[in-house]
């Protein structure tokens, strides 16, 4: 009987153990750290199952995380992060790179918004002035580099920024920097720039765009040419998500609405297409709290619901795994 009670009390000892290590383990949020922002791997709903870095050390290092951009076979994750403490700004941002199982982070180089040529094997980054000036640029930059952190390259510079690139290796679309005569390009335009020549066209002219300005996050749909935009519309000065096929050019722009009049877009946050190529994943405010909203194209479609909801938690910054089965989002305490 004594063996009996003695396996009972160290079974459920153990369980307590498991379950409390579970806890800390799918959740790393400190209240007392406001400006802490730590991506996380969550199911489709929006749960969080874990840090998506395991190395506690760097994960604590760089604890300003955002921008999320999963690799097309589903093998990794790179990001952008700098220490939350208030001495250090955006712009000494570093890109990590990590296995998906939360293994083996590295710090690749400086820079933002990191996004995954379609072999896995490079990104494009933007850089800020004062690391991209002793390698030669001029102002804000973006550059193709190895993931190693080898062979940078720098497509465009001179408030150049936002680089995205296309599923089929082709093209990167981003905002500003310089046109061939040397005039600084209005904020309401969406540049393309063919890796194979090296030439750089407008996707629509300052007249036509649908936008006054236009942030700088964009994300290509996962098979596709399409190219998704938020920033302030030209209809009614509100935030607002446009869709527009790079190739058939402005007569292909769509302006998607938010189902529910109490959802707002959010311009200026990731955005990111699921990969049925019919549903964008956008950050929104939500009656008034801000949260990942995916949004349906077709209304046919029904999209994803984010439904996770915590008091004193928020979970902004996401994007959808390569399969769309689980999210990456960044999460913080309220």
């Amino acid at each position: 009987m004594l063996r009996v009670l003695t396996l009972v009390r160290s079974a459920i000892l153990a369980t307590a153990l498991s379950t409390t290590g579970f806890a800390e383990e799918r959740l790393d949020v400190d209240p007392s750290k406001p400006n802490r922002l730590l991506l996380h791997v969550c199911e489709r709903n929006g749960t969080p199952i874990r840090p998506l870095v395991q190395d506690v050390t760097l994960r604590h290092k760089f604890d300003r995380q955002g921008t999320p951009d999963v690799s097309a076979d589903g093998s990794h994750v790179v990001f952008d992060a700098w220490p939350a403490d208030l001495g250090f700004a955006w712009q000494e941002s570093r890109v990590i790179m990590v296995n998906f199982d939360g293994t083996e982070a590295k710090d690749v180089c400086d820079g933002v918004m990191p996004s995954f040529s379609p072999d896995g094997k490079q990104i494009v980054v933007s850089r800020a002035a004062v690391f991209g000036e002793p390698d030669g640029a001029k102002g804000m930059s973006i550059w193709t580099l190895s993931v190693d952190g080898s062979a940078k390259k720098m497509i465009a510079d001179r408030g150049a920024w936002g680089g995205r690139w296309s599923p089929d290796g082709k093209s990167i679309v981003f905002r500003g920097g310089r046109d061939e005569d040397g005039n600084a390009v209005p904020q309401n335009i969406l540049r393309v720039y063919d890796l194979k020549s090296g030439e750089t066209r407008n996707a629509f002219s300052e007249d036509e765009s649908p936008f006054n300005e236009m942030s700088f996050h964009f994300e290509w749909s996962k098979h596709g040419r399409q190219v998704a935009c938020t920033g302030t519309l030209k209809e009614n000065g509100q935030p607002g998500l446009v869709v527009i096929d790079i190739d058939k050019g402005t007569k292909s722009i769509k302006i998607i609405k938010a189902e529910d009049e109490n959802v707002r877009f959010i311009s200026g946050s990731s955005i990111d297409w699921h990969p049925d190529d019919n549903q964008i994943l956008v950050m929104s405010f939500v009656n008034g709290t801000v949260e990942p909203r995916s949004v349906a194209i077709d209304r046919g479609t029904l999209p994803v619901q984010i439904t996770y909801k915590q008091e004193n938690v928020m979970i902004v910054d996401a994007c959808f795994s390569s399969d769309g089965e689980s999210l990456i989002a960044a999460v913080r305490a309220r």
